[in-house]
Parts: structure tokens; C-alpha cells; sequence
């Protein structure tokens, strides 16, 4: 249970596995329907060691009846999503998730033949276009979009927030999500499967007034190709602005391996920073979901001189073997893992075996110049224990965007992927809730909030600005 898993790993491992996949269209009776709820109440009850961090009991318990009232009819695949989804985002745990299917790779669910043809970008509530998949659109970038099929964009991307998934009350996140995958959303939660969508009715603005437009829709092919060569896939890398300031991006705390050493980057890299006298680091870890727990502390002991705590606790819900094994894929070593599990005085269940819960011990020759972090909604899991730990520690400035990823942990680790034996959609399930060895902040439910708060704005970034770049660049100026 030690290394912290992605879900992306997770989604990779259950594509491995290859359950039976559902026809989205074909109807389920409320008897399948409520084997499936129970099932999927059971397992998170059970198993989320979370579920009630940010959510009272009671209130999980009446969102949990409210959806049992509503099987009492026949449901399609996508219907029942659609219903079970809230209740999953209610609980405030970026890393639980719900996959109906892997045919189309994450987020890509339901009517992937016909998507939305324009992608997104969304700035204080409001959608403007940032490119088009299609290049028979002529709408100029930067255009407003204010309705899709009839719904104000308002309600589209009120919709869509109470669908998404982040831990605690974190926002950032979401609208993280939103940009990358509006396309999938919208098609998941406002297109039925399986009805004919020729074309999209939009409205948008032009010269201060509101036009309408048919769109063509595209292909996910199309929009996965357009979208994945929008970002660089080298992990990580150091360059040098100046004589004084360095900038070290880290895209990831799970890098393949084969390719890449992490630990002999970050000793070269601040072997080179020492030894050419670098007065200010700027850490950029937008973007940058997680990966594996030891990286973060790995990463804090260059820019410390002194031992620090890094987690407090490990909690997982139990140590008894679950009712629902029969359904699920449990991790390597599960029957023997639980037997290691130790219950402290008060009845909480405690993991013990990780090596980030000793004490950590600083590099022999730390950077100890200003340190500038960039983080954004998309720093998430690692990311954001390792700068929660940091500021806690006073030891670096913060800007851009909130953290997706909790100030006082997170619920990840190991997982139990749960398949539900009539829909066949699957249940992740983190197993461990991680605590950040850090004192009282302003926030209990919220991400690490920047010293800073710079958010990048449309303009910027069709003219190729990085706004939170320039913004750091001006702070190291004026000193």
C-alpha cells in the first residue's frame, strides 16, 4: 500500500482486466438498478476511508436515500451515471471516481461520435472559445459563447461543477476539468445517448449582441489528437532565465521510469543551481497531479536545512476484509496487507508503514535562495501535500491558482476498483487518507491558497502570454 497511485494507473490497470462492457442504451429494471446502488453504497461505506471527511454522516446518508427512491423505473447506463454521480462529488475526494467505460479513454463516456466541435476556456464563469476541431468553424477566437442547445452557459457550467470531483470545497480543480474535458462532459450529462446529434445550436456574442449558429459536431479521435498535442510531455527540466534566477518544472511525481530518473535529476539539477550561485528558484508545478508520495518529500529535502515531519497520520476505514470482494479488484497482497493494519486507543485503523510518516532529513547542501512555487488547480495529490508541507514550513511563496488538492491530505494510495455487476460501470475507491503533517490553516476544506493569486486570463492566452510566469518574473524584480 506504500507507493500513491494515480487514477490514471488505476484506469490503465482496469483496462487491463477487461470486464464486460454495458450497452449505454439498453435499460436496466429497478431491481438491477438497486443491486447495483447497494453495492456501490456498501463498497464506499466500507472501504472510502473519506467519505465522511468533509461530509457529515447524515448528509451522505439522505443523498444516499434520495437516489434509492429514484429506482423505481427503468434506467439506462447513462441515467443511472448520471444519477450516482453527484453523490460521489458530494463527498470531496479528487481521487474517487465513477468509469462506465474505458472505449474512449478517460472522461469520454457517451455520445463520443458527436461532440461539442470548440474548445473552451472558461474565465470568471463565462466560456470563450480558444481554438476550434474543426476547421470549417470561422468563429474568431476569444468569442464569448453564451448558450449550447438552448442552455445558458451559466447553468451548463453550474451543472457540470456539482458533477466534479476535488477534495473538500476546492474549486480549481473543477474548472481545471472543465477546460480539458468540456467536450466529454457536456455529452455525458446534457446529450442523451443514442438520439441523433447532426449539429449543435450555440449562441454568441458579436459587437455586444447575441448571434446563433448551427456547429457540426466532430469525432473524439479528432478532439484527443488536437488535444493531446497541446502538451509537452518531457516530465521534467531545468533551464536558467539569468545569472540569478533558475526555473525547475516538474509535469509529474510519476515519470516512466525507464526513461527517466528522478531522484539523479533533482541531484544534478541542484548541484548545477549551488554551483552557478542561483538567488532565486522558481518551482513550476502547475499542472502537475501527483505521482509518487516519496518524490514530494524527496523534493522539500533540497530546499530545507533542518529535519522536518512530512505526514501525520495514514488512516485507512478498516482493518476486517470487505463484503464485497467478490466484486471488486483488490491490491496485490490484500489479505496480508489488512493484517498489518494497527487500531490506535480511540478506534481509528492506521497504516504505519510508509516511509514519509519518519522524519525527514535535508540534503547535505539545500538551495536556501527564494523560492517562488507555481501552482494552479491541476497541482493536485503529491503536488499539493508537498506544498502544503512547505508553506507550513515558511519556506517558499506562492503564485497562481489555489491547489486542486487539499491543504491537510488527501484520500488516495492503493485502491479497490469495484465493478458493478449490472451497469458494469466501475467504482474506484481510494484506501488510505493521508494527513499532512502541518498546523491550523485558514482553510480546513480547501487547497493551498497563493501568496499570489494570478489567474490566466483568455486574452493571455491566445496572445501565447504566461501570465503567471510574467507576474513571478516582476515579483523577483522588485525584490
Amino acid at each position: 500500500m506504500e507507493p500513491k497511485l494515480l487514477w490514471h494507473l488505476v484506469l490503465f490497470m482496469t483496462q487491463i482486466i477487461g470486464a464486460p462492457v454495458v450497452d449505454a442504451q439498453s435499460a436496466m429494471d429497478p431491481p438491477q438498478l438497486k443491486e447495483d446502488f447497494e453495492l456501490f453504497r456498501t463498497a464506499l461505506e466500507e472501504a472510502h476511508p473519506g467519505i465522511y471527511r468533509y461530509e457529515p454522516k447524515s448528509s451522505m446518508d439522505s443523498g444516499f436515500e434520495t437516489i434509492f427512491k429514484e429506482l423505481d423505473q427503468p434506467l439506462s447506463q447513462q441515467e443511472f451515471y448520471k444519477l450516482l454521480n453527484p453523490i460521489l462529488a458530494k463527498i470531496g475526494c479528487g481521487h474517487t471516481k465513477l468509469i462506465p467505460s474505458e472505449d474512449e479513454g478517460f472522461m469520454y463516456y457517451y455520445n463520443t461520435a458527436a461532440l461539442f466541435p470548440l474548445k473552451l476556456f472558461l474565465e470568471n464563469n463565462r466560456a470563450y472559445v480558444h481554438y476550434s476541431y474543426d476547421s470549417n468553424i470561422t468563429l474568431e477566437p476569444g468569442t464569448e459563447i453564451t448558450a449550447i442547445n438552448g442552455i445558458a452557459m451559466e447553468e451548463i457550467i453550474d451543472g457540470l461543477m456539482n458533477n466534479l470531483f476535488s477534495d473538500g470545497r476546492n474549486q480549481t480543480f473543477k474548472y481545471q476539468e472543465l477546460n480539458r474535458y468540456f467536450n466529454a462532459l457536456f455529452s455525458n450529462f446534457y446529450l442523451e445517448e443514442g438520439k441523433s446529434h447532426s449539429h449543435f445550436d450555440i449562441t454568441y456574442m458579436r459587437r455586444g449582441r447575441k448571434v446563433k449558429m448551427k456547429l457540426p459536431t466532430v469525432p473524439v479521435q479528432k478532439v484527443m489528437e488536437r488535444d493531446t498535442a497541446q502538451y509537452n510531455n518531457l516530465p521534467y527540466q531545468l533551464e536558467f532565465k539569468n545569472a540569478k534566477t533558475a526555473v525547475l518544472t516538474i509535469r509529474t511525481f510519476w515519470p516512466d521510469e525507464r526513461k527517466y530518473n528522478f531522484e539523479n535529476f533533482l541531484k544534478q539539477s541542484f548541484t548545477d543551481i549551488n554551483t552557478k550561485n542561483i538567488q532565486n528558484l522558481i518551482l513550476d508545478l502547475r499542472g502537475n497531479e501527483g505521482g509518487k508520495d516519496a518524490y514530494g518529500a524527496l523534493l522539500l529535502s533540497y530546499l530545507v536545512n533542518a529535519q522536518f515531519r512530512y505526514y501525520d497520520k495514514l488512516v485507512v476505514a478498516t482493518n476486517e476484509r470487505f463484503s464485497f470482494v467478490d466484486h471488486a479488484q483488490l491490491p496485490d497482497g490484500y489479505e496480508q496487507l489488512r493484517t498489518m493494519i494497527t487500531q490506535t486507543a480511540d478506534g481509528e485503523f492506521r497504516w504505519e508503514h510508509n516511509v514519509n510518516l519518519q522524519l525527514q532529513i535535508p540534503q547535505e547542501y539545500p538551495f536556501m535562495g527564494q523560492v517562488y512555487v507555481l501552482i494552479d488547480g491541476a497541482s493536485f495529490s503529491v503536488t499539493s501535500e508537498f506544498c502544503a508541507v512547505a508553506n507550513d514550513l515558511d519556506r517558499v511563496s506562492f503564485i497562481g491558482e489555489e491547489t486542486g488538492g487539499g491543504y491537510y491530505g488527501n484520500n488516495s494510495g492503493a485502491f479497490a476498483i469495484v465493478t458493478l455487476p449490472n451497469s458494469k460501470m466501475k467504482l474506484g475507491i481510494p484506501l488510505m487518507s493521508y494527513y499532512t503533517a502541518v498546523k491550523d490553516n485558514q482553510f480546513t476544506d480547501r487547497g493551498i491558497v497563493p501568496h499570489y493569486q494570478v489567474q490566466p486570463t483568455i486574452k493571455g492566452i491566445l496572445s501565447g502570454k504566461d501570465e503567471i510566469m510574467e507576474q513571478t518574473m516582476k515579483i523577483i524584480h522588485k525584490g
